[in-house]
């Protein structure tokens, strides 16, 4: 078997052609990590985006009207300055004799109905920005939502609108006695974004 030798020059040259191998794939890395850390910049900064951009507050809950001293709250964020609404949701019936037997109940946008005296809380950051009692009465308009599943057709009392800035909010509303003609009737307390131009 023949050894082959290799004198300092060939040594050299070998020396600098790994050298520059070795700093391109150097470079390469370099290249990819500045990749990698601009994509995770640009799924952070989409991530923010969409939170600011996202849907609108819309928070529905159950609650017993017919009952004293049932409370529902809720916690959401506002994002900018906009009114949001308060309202309660009964569900009309399902045959057209229930829908017009609970009109005296309910009320009609030219009956008032039977009134339900409530009381509602809105904190922003823990300070109160409303504080009161407030008798509902009527109905004002008529609203259709998905819950758990179920498609909902309602009828819709206001119980207050109020304009929200920037902030933690935390509302709460309670019955303050029995209305037990309420007692059949399914409703929900529902707190939404409002734009009256939509």
């Amino acid at each position: 078997m023949e050894l082959m030798a290799f004198n300092d020059h060939q040594l050299q040259g070998a020396s600098r052609f790994l050298d520059k191998k070795y700093y391109s794939v150097g470079k390469v890395l370099n290249v990819a990590s500045r990749i990698e850390v601009w994509r995770k910049f640009l799924i952070f900064f989409s991530c923010i985006w969409l939170a600011a951009c996202s849907a609108p507050v819309w928070v529905v809950k159950p609650i017993d009207i017919s009952r004293a001293e049932q409370r529902v709250t809720a916690d959401f964020v506002v994002s900018k300055l906009a009114d949001y609404r308060f309202a309660l949701l009964f569900v009309q019936g399902n045959t057209l004799d229930e829908i017009i037997s609970r009109e005296e109940i309910l009320g009609t946008s030219h009956k008032e109905g039977v009134a339900i005296p409530l009381h509602l809380r809105v904190l922003k950051d823990g300070t109160p920005v409303f504080d009161g009692n407030i008798v509902t009465t009527r109905i004002y308009w008529g609203q259709t939502f998905d819950y758990q599943g179920q498609r909902i057709n309602t009828a819709v009392r206001l119980i207050k609108t109020l304009e929200l800035s920037p902030g933690k909010y935390s509302v709460e509303v309670g019955t303050l006695g029995e209305v037990q003609a309420f007692r059949s009737i399914e409703s929900y307390v529902e707190f939404s974004y409002y734009n009256p131009k939509h």
